[in-house]
């Protein structure tokens, strides 16, 4: 392009500017200033035309590249070369093949077919030619009145009429791309409201399956289907075992799933990823290099040769659409790799997978397989204490604020042997009785849970070693002091944060560990180890 330029530099002569030129370069650059959004050949050729009409030198091809570089536009100068340096000689090959013909009318004519067959090819945009052709068309019949006014022959019907012509062409280009941008949302509401249809078919469809294994399954390619990722994996998170469960896929070879859930990442290793940083509408996308993750963790699925766009999807970049459970719990997520558009995602990309994550949350609550980890509900029926998963929803917050807090799992000693020999309605007094002085006698700040059948958990926030020791000690001797027919103990083990752990699984199993302890020696006492 650059030798083009230079070489119609070196063979076309131009004549030196005069007071008109010069009036036409500062017309020119005020018209691409004003026309920033919508530069185009059109609306350099009624300039073109204008100085042709009014002058007789070859200066007109020399207006449009200097009026490009004196504008005051937000482009770059590489920007403002590059259009100048495309520009300059469309209009200079047109002018010089139209130059010798003697007929006015008929040059006029042929110079703005020229330039608009250059801008149909440039824009590639047959929708457009029709105005496009009517703006040319307008152009010629003005430029010919003016030219048979031969009395006007000035430069002042040019700064008249023709930047008015300009300003009307620029304003239908305006209301021409508003359309096409309405045009576009509409289709992508159509396209949302389609792929809605979609997953509500899916979700009625996978609920009739004959296993929740095979609904998965399902559920995974139907995804891939629907947004077009060629990877799939579908994870929940089991706060039991501190270990994220691979259940579904598509896409993956079954060697590699395989890998993928031999080698599962803690629940703690998710929280990296969902950082405010990262988030994009309820989701999280991750793009490649912004964290270091374990090669055994993760799979690399494209080939980073064939992405080079700004926009392109790179071969680590991560896309994490969380599954909630009602009360706003991440139980689990959808992971997917390898748009088939090759870009990142965009916000629609993104709602429809919520939505899909929505719906994988109905199916995995109502399997017998999965309900017990996704189902979190907050509150133990029987006792009215905090459930058992949702006190470890409220340890694994409290580990990741790093405030220092202590875990005491309490047991009620013999209850198996208290419901064999005085009945179950027995036991579930005792039980009530103990949660009443749990309830009554834990800080405003503390919580307790129903940890399990005959036991209790109790989280004591910000307490140092020796107070925790001294609350739990005042507990269980509340506890013996119970009035009932039957004498009611409780062995307990302590776990202290950070001390014992780094973060709340750890902890836990201290506890869990010095109850263990405590049993053996005798029960009726609390341990820390």
């Amino acid at each position: 392009m650059i030798l083009l330029n230079a070489v119609i530099l070196f063979f076309f002569r131009f004549n030196f500017p005069n007071l008109t030129d010069i009036i036409f370069v500062v017309y020119a650059a005020i018209a691409f200033t004003v026309a920033e959004n919508h530069l185009d050949l059109m609306i350099s050729l009624s300039i073109v035309l204008a100085h042709a009409v009014y002058t007789e030198t070859t200066f007109s091809p020399l207006i449009v590249p200097l009026g490009i570089l004196l504008s005051v536009r937000r482009s770059s100068l590489i920007n403002k070369i590059q259009t100048a340096l495309i520009y300059f000689p469309i209009f200079s090959i047109s002018v010089l093949i139209t130059y010798r013909l003697q007929n006015e009318y008929l040059r006029m004519s042929i110079l703005t077919a020229l330039v608009l067959i250059c801008q149909i090819f440039l824009d590639k945009k047959l929708s457009i030619i029709t105005e496009r052709m009517l703006y040319s068309i307008t152009l010629i019949i003005v430029s010919s009145v003016l030219e048979i006014a031969g009395n006007l022959r000035t430069t002042i019907p040019a700064i008249a009429i023709y930047p008015a012509l300009f300003l009307i062409y620029l304003r239908f280009l305006q209301i021409h791309s508003t359309m096409d941008q309405q045009k576009i949302e509409h289709q992508k509401l159509s396209n949302f409201r389609s792929k809605l249809a979609t997953i509500i078919n899916l979700t009625m469809s996978v609920n009739q399956k004959s296993t929740i294994e095979q609904s998965l399954f399902e559920l995974a390619s139907a995804i891939s289907h629907i947004t077009g990722y060629r990877y799939v994996l579908i994870n929940i998170l089991n706060r039991e075992t501190g270990f994220i469960m691979r259940i579904a896929h598509y896409g993956l070879n079954q060697k590699e799933f395989d890998r993928l859930k031999s080698n599962p990442p803690t629940v703690e290793y998710i929280s990296k990823f969902m950082q405010q940083r990262f988030k994009v509408s309820n989701s999280y996308f991750i793009p490649e290099g912004a964290l270091d993750l374990p090669a055994e963790y993760v799979a690399v699925l494209i080939d980073s040769n064939e992405f080079e766009k700004p926009d392109a999807w790179r071969p680590q970049d991560m896309l994490i659409i969380p599954i909630y459970n009602p009360h706003g719990e991440i139980v689990g997520y959808i992971s997917v790799d390898a748009p088939e558009h090759g870009r990142r995602p965009s916000v629609e990309d993104i709602q429809v997978m919520e939505l899909i994550a929505n719906q994988a949350y109905r199916l995995l609550e109502r399997s017998e397989v999965y309900q017990n980890i996704v189902v979190r509900r907050s509150y133990d029926p029987h006792t009215l204490l905090l459930s058992h998963s949702a006190f470890l929803g409220l340890l694994e917050t409290e580990a990741k604020n790093g405030e220092n807090f202590a875990v005491a799992i309490l047991d009620i000693d013999d209850l198996t042997k208290i419901n064999i020999q005085h009945g179950h309605e027995t036991g579930d007094r005792i039980i009530e009785k103990i949660a009443d002085v749990l309830r009554m006698r834990v800080r405003k700040s503390d919580f307790v849970a129903r940890y399990g059948g005959g036991e209790f958990a109790i989280l004591l926030r910000n307490v140092s070693k020796s107070k925790s020791l001294e609350i739990i000690d005042r507990i269980l001797d509340e506890i013996r002091h119970i009035e009932d027919a039957i004498k009611v103990t409780v062995s307990a083990g302590i776990g202290i944060f950070p001390e014992h752990g780094n973060n709340y699984l750890e902890v836990i199993n201290h506890a869990l560990k010095a109850l263990e302890v405590a049993k053996k020696s005798g029960k009726d006492r609390f341990m820390v180890l």
